[in-house]
């Protein structure tokens, strides 16, 4: 009877825990959906550079003056159409000379997850050379494309105007994989799906290269602009308050959107292009 009762117990919490696991997992359906839906207000050439897909929106400006240099870096999952708003604002593309990617091991479905931050860094390194107007390229990434830009800050600082991290990870401590992460590495993919797989492949490698970031914050002096919703579910909010602390070095702005939650970079775009224009563009003006 004890037996029974035992493995009853196991079985109740497996299914238990599969199901918390897919609840939890909606939020990152609804961002993969969101990430991935195509963008159907402008048509763009999607264009490939190595390991990474992007695309690429530059309007010569009446002054024939080079525009600053964005890039914009996805989460996980996603692609460079989460970053479509952005891309479609008249005032960016008269602002910016534009550029968003797809993240090596997200071109498809079947693509190779690359967990590596340093290989992300060197997929975007010739990206970084797109810029005409000799102060360097600021780097934007949301979620997960937070590490991202860091990492490439960190390795490539003589090239890099700027960064804006959008409701990012930051913290080591706030980062390691929690049991659900643990269990869903089991799990198989027709049960996940594939952009949910991917994503968890990359988080569970994210810690131990977050703790060996930490002293290298210091080194960044560009400056920053960091915006995090109160309300997160999928990156806590203390990873912003991480990233104030270490930037010890950058002129930092941060905004934080009382009751926003991870969709900050949508739900919130106008104020976020208003700040980048203020910061990045009208603070170098003539």
């Amino acid at each position: 009877m004890s037996n029974y009762l035992s493995n009853t117990r196991h079985f109740i919490w497996f299914w238990l825990a599969l199901g918390l696991i897919l609840t939890l997992s909606k939020p990152l359906s609804l961002l993969a959906q969101q990430n991935n839906t195509p963008n159907t207000s402008a048509s763009v050439l999607v264009k490939t550079l190595g390991s990474i897909d992007y695309v690429e929106i530059y309007t010569p400006s009446a002054s024939l003056l080079p525009k600053q240099l964005i890039i914009f870096v996805h989460g996980t999952p996603g692609s460079y159409t989460a970053f479509r708003s952005y891309l479609n604002d008249p005032i960016m593309q008269e602002k910016f000379h534009m550029v968003s990617v797809t993240r090596p091991g997200w071109r498809s479905n079947d693509d190779t997850k690359v967990p590596s931050l340093d290989e992300q860094a060197a997929a975007l390194r010739p990206l970084l050379d797109m810029d005409r107007s000799g102060k360097g390229a600021l780097l934007m990434g949301h979620s997960y494309g937070g590490p991202v830009i860091a990492r490439t800050a960190m390795n490539y600082s003589e090239l890099i105007a700027g960064l804006v991290f959008v409701a990012t990870t930051g913290d080591p401590k706030l980062s390691a994989p929690r049991w659900y992460n643990r269990l869903a590495v089991a799990l198989p993919r027709f049960v996940l799906g594939a952009s949910l797989k991917g994503a968890n492949a990359e988080i569970m490698r994210l810690y131990p290269q977050l703790e060996a970031m930490v002293p290298r914050w210091q080194d960044l002096i560009m400056p920053v602009l960091i915006v995090q919703g109160s309300k997160d579910k999928l990156v806590h909010p203390d990873n912003a308050v991480f990233m104030q602390r270490m930037l010890v070095n950058s002129e930092v702005r941060f905004l934080n959107r009382e009751g926003q939650g991870h969709f900050v970079l949508w739900e919130e775009a106008a104020l976020i292009r208003d700040n980048l224009i203020d910061i990045f563009v009208s603070s170098s003006a003539p």
